[in-house]
């Protein structure tokens, strides 16, 4: 199809192409342009929306190759990377929490990642990066050399987390949430995208971590394989644990174009009220075995950056507006302590199937 020849002038000034009542050859009204183009846009929309659902389909399909009982967590840890959140993992060694960090690795383009294992003994030097000595000496400048450590990396993961000394939990408090890092007198906006802690146990209370426990909004418990027959395929399983998943994975302009539609996700009345009935019946929690109420925690912060995860749900599933199922990660992150997991999931569903029409 040939536009018509005449400036946009003629136009927008009532030329001939707006006036006559047939079309000259090879050119077309300027309102049946404009409604092509409307049409061109709106089908370019769907596409893209179905292809962001697929993509993500896709993505987890090829994560959660050689991965069994673990496809839950791998989703989860992949929503709270798209929501730029953090996880947390509780769990024994050996059930694979190291896996789902490096597996969340492959799902983003030119990813870096960052594995530490924490200890009392460990220092900020092995986490942030040593001290750039020239530096120091020939510039008396305090500065860190950043490559190859937590503040390059897209993926971090953290283990025994709650044996890092005062000095790494502070900085992480600010890397967490802000996604901030001071190196000298640089602040640095890192390019961390998701970062995922774990250990086999809680933090001990009255210990001053409390805020750092605040950052981590997804916690999920991490077993080892349940089922019989998945044990099995395990066992026999001898494909090679970091497959390539490059067809699918997602580069840093699709990331940063995600970001800025996720914020444009609105919140139905219905889904804060559902939230406000939640939070209210939190504060008062029949724990399961005990004759004691429980008054579960979550702090403004923390609703804060539930209803970002709500959006990014909402995004993923192709809907402008956050629907009640998109409620339904929110039980992982509403529980301090794993004995109030199960009651912290019927106070959900029933605020789900009160307030759902």
């Amino acid at each position: 199809m040939n536009f018509p020849y005449e400036t946009e002038n003629s136009y927008l000034s009532g030329g001939n192409c707006l006036n006559l009542g047939v079309n000259p050859p090879n050119e077309v009204y300027f309102k049946e342009f404009l409604y092509l183009c409307l049409l061109l846009t709106t089908h370019e929309i769907i596409c893209r929306m179905k292809s962001i659902k697929s993509h993500i389909t896709q993505l987890l399909k090829s994560l959660n190759e050689g991965v069994f009982e673990k496809e839950h967590t791998i989703a989860l840890s992949l929503l709270s990377a798209m929501a730029g959140e953090s996880i947390f993992l509780l769990g024994p060694p050996g059930v694979a929490k190291s896996l789902v960090a490096r597996r969340l690795k492959l799902a983003f383009k030119d990813a870096d990642a960052f594995e530490y294992l924490m200890s009392r003994f460990s220092t900020p030097d092995e986490i942030f990066g040593p001290v750039s000595i020239s530096k120091l000496k020939d510039e008396d400048t305090y500065e860190r050399i950043t490559k190859g450590y937590l503040p390059t990396a897209s993926i971090v993961f953290l283990d025994e987390i709650w044996k890092a000394g005062p000095a790494i939990q502070n900085t992480l408090l600010t890397v967490i949430n802000e996604k901030l890092f001071r190196n000298g007198d640089m602040e640095l906006k890192l390019p961390l995208k998701l970062l995922v802690a774990a250990s086999n146990e809680l933090p001990t209370q009255d210990e001053g971590l409390e805020a750092l426990w605040d950052r981590f909004l997804i916690r999920v418990v991490s077993t080892c394989v349940k089922q019989e027959e998945s044990f099995r395929q395990m066992l026999l399983d001898d494909s090679d644990e970091e497959e390539t998943t490059s067809r699918w994975q997602i580069s840093n302009e699709e990331y940063n174009e995600w970001q800025k539609k996720i914020k444009q996700i609105t919140i139905s009345p219905e889904v804060l009220s559902c939230i406000t009935t939640i939070r209210k019946n939190l504060e008062k929690v029949e724990i399961e075995g005990s004759e004691v109420h429980r008054t579960i925690y979550v702090s403004d912060r923390r609703w804060k950056n539930i209803v970002r995860l709500l959006k990014t749900s909402a995004f993923i599933h192709n809907r402008e507006e956050v629907d009640m199922i998109d409620m339904l990660p929110i039980y992982h992150c509403l529980w301090n302590e794993p004995d109030e997991c199960e009651d912290v999931r019927r106070i959900l569903i029933r605020a789900l199937f009160v307030l759902s029409p």
